[in-house]
């Protein structure tokens, strides 16, 4: 009997370390482990899947007309405007609180278009122009006139009223020259 019992003993930790050796392989690879390297595998899609949508997005903007290379031939250039030009401006903003004051000097283009006209209504409209672009900037505060933005606006709006009087023409272009906003 003794006999039996040893080799019993000798199978069951036969068993018992076959058993082991399973458990830890069914541990190695258990529910936790399993649903980590899922999570790992959605990840790497949906970063290849964003990667390729932002990719295809950043194409599609980066192909307006204004990246797309175009043949000089296809370029239409205009004609350089005529430009008339103002004598210095110096005038003060419509500020209560703290004073400012503004020196610009401007030039006007126009399409001279094979005549003189324009030229020379703007030359007899001299003292209309000025006063109109006193009256336009001394209306404006200082908030009014500190960035690009503001400055543009304030062309276009110089530009519209001087072109309400002129009758051969139009200014197509208001050029800064100088600004000096104090």
């Amino acid at each position: 009997m003794g006999d039996n019992e040893e080799i019993e003993d000798i199978e069951g930790t036969a068993e018992e370390e076959t058993l082991e050796a399973g458990g830890a392989q069914k541990k190695l690879l258990g529910p936790t482990v399993i649903r980590t390297l899922i999570f790992v595998a959605l990840a790497l899609v949906l970063i290849i899947i964003s990667g390729t949508i932002a990719y295809i997005v950043a194409r599609r903007v980066g192909a307006g007309p204004e990246t797309q290379k175009m043949s000089p031939e296809a370029i239409v250039r205009e004609k350089p405007l005529a430009y008339f030009d103002m004598e210095p401006f110096s005038i003060n903003t419509n500020d209560t609180d703290e004073p400012h004051f503004v020196k610009v000097t401007m030039a006007l283009g126009y399409d001279t278009g094979g005549t003189t006209e324009l030229q020379t209504e703007l030359n007899k409209r001299r003292a209309q122009i000025r006063d109109i672009v006193i009256s336009v900037i001394g209306e404006k505060r200082y908030t009014d006139l500190n960035t690009q933005e503001k400055r543009t606006e304030l062309k276009n709006e110089v530009m519209r009223r001087v072109n309400s009087k002129l009758q051969n023409g139009e200014i197509k272009e208001i050029a800064f020259t100088e600004f000096v906003l104090t």
